[in-house]
């Protein structure tokens, strides 16, 4: 500490100097949140969000949604195969009739 600063602070409150009144004002200053600091901080949730059904859904959101598309994948092209399958089996008996109609008319 300065012999000055140590001086001015030994003074009663009604006999500090300009000086000292600016030094306390720069303290000050240093002590308050820079703009970015307060930005950062803005950007934060809320603590009150923070409850077990919120960190239940943040948690297991993505890999549910996941789980069902991949089951709605799966189910279609199964039953994109069984249709084809099924439109296959009806020509193939739609030509054995009419295999069996070109016999029956000669």
């Amino acid at each position: 500490m300065s012999i000055s600063r140590t001086a001015s602070s030994l003074r009663p409150l009604g006999q500090r100097t300009l000086m000292g009144t600016n030094a306390l004002r720069n303290n000050l200053q240093l002590s308050a949140p820079s703009r970015f600091q307060m930005m950062q901080y803005s950007t934060q949730p809320a603590p009150s969000s923070k409850s077990a059904t919120g960190n239940f859904y943040k948690t297991f959101t993505r890999p549910v949604a996941k789980c069902l598309l991949l089951a709605m994948l799966v189910y279609q092209i199964a039953y994109w195969g069984w249709v084809k399958l099924e439109q296959d089996e009806i020509k193939v008996e739609r030509l054995a009739g009419f295999t069996l109609l070109k016999l029956w008319f000669r």
